[in-house]
């Protein structure tokens, strides 16, 4: 049985079905669920190939519990899921529950593994498979898969090397199983464990008092499928997906200045250099580029949005002490 809502979630499941893998079930999403930027809708999948779904926004809920035993898995492949498991979840499994993390773990335990991996600048990586105990990542380990992490990549291709890692894993683990080869497990050692913390999308947002290499950076790591990284102009949301270091023109500008615009490229101001932004969208998924204009700023700033604010509140007071006034005089 298998656990999953994401893109690295197909790509595992459709990896398994292959090989000729006797999937039970599929605990999942309900369709269209908003809140995981890298949702994908599984069910077509899961009824193509005659495989029960189980959706619930509870893993731990009594209604999944009771539907995940009522099938009677030998072993729970978790191929993306972000709540932990409770001990209850833990123990249905005929053996155990497998668990997977997009890290070299002990290294990397918790959330956003992608994004951090990118923001770390890290040059190798892992996907891990792990015998899940109630801890955060922290049960033995099954399997572990080493990759490259591509230079000046982005989280899409971050994302599918994840994905196609974990496919083989998955796969090669089953097929251990099955033959009954003994897996041997490696408890992870408390000594080199470290955590990454949960992101959100609004730590797409861009500073650019900070360096170009690190706006750059952020840029790729938080680019489809997830949120994007971001800034804003004349009060409206502009998304950039792509940036670059490469061929920087020598200007110099103002943090968030447009210093240059160049075949749908927005040459901007950073806190040390200027880089190359693009691939934009604004709040209706538009192209803004064409409305921004060489010389203005992206962002906003923040004294004077303070002063403006400031003054329209003391502007409401007054009528608001005008209108009691009269009222009290009525």
């Amino acid at each position: 049985m298998c656990v999953g809502s994401n893109l690295e979630s197909r790509v595992v499941l459709e990896g398994l079905i292959a090989t000729g893998a006797k999937i039970v079930g599929l605990v999942t999403l309900p369709e269209g669920s908003p809140a995981v930027s890298d949702y994908v809708d599984l069910h077509p999948l899961c009824e193509e190939h005659g495989i029960e779904t189980i959706d619930t926004a509870n893993i731990n809920g009594r209604s999944t519990i009771e539907a995940i035993a009522g099938l009677e898995p030998d072993y729970l492949y978790t191929l993306g899921w972000s709540q932990l498991f409770g001990d209850e979840l833990l123990s249905l499994p005929n053996r155990y529950v497998v668990g997977s993390h997009p890290s070299p773990l002990p290294e990397g335990r918790g959330r956003a593994p992608v994004a951090w991996t990118i923001l770390q600048g890290c040059r190798r990586s892992a996907v891990t498979l792990f015998r899940m105990d109630i801890g955060v990542d922290s049960g033995p380990i099954l399997c572990q898969k080493w990759f490259s992490v591509p230079q000046q990549g982005y989280a899409g291709d971050l994302y599918e090397l994840v994905a196609a890692n974990l496919r083989d894993a998955f796969c090669e683990l089953h097929e251990a199983q099955q033959s009954g080869t003994v897996i041997p497990e490696l408890v992870q050692p408390v000594d080199g464990s470290s955590y990454r913390a949960k992101r959100t999308p609004a730590d797409g947002h861009i500073d650019f008092c900070q360096s170009a290499e690190s706006i750059e950076r952020l840029v790729r790591a938080v680019s489809f499928p997830y949120p994007g990284a971001y800034s804003y102009y004349e009060g409206s949301k502009v998304i950039f997906w792509r940036a670059s270091l490469l061929e920087i023109p020598n200007h110099v500008g103002t943090p968030g200045q447009i210093l240059l615009k160049r075949n749908g490229r927005l040459l901007v101001q950073a806190g040390d250099s200027p880089l190359w932004l693009f691939d934009s969208t604004g709040g209706g998924g538009a192209e803004p580029t064409a409305v921004l204009r060489v010389g203005c700023k992206l962002g906003y700033a923040v004294e004077d949005e303070l002063h403006r604010l400031q003054n329209e509140l003391s502007r409401l007071r007054g009528e608001w002490d005008t209108w009691r006034q009269h009222r009290e005089a009525a």
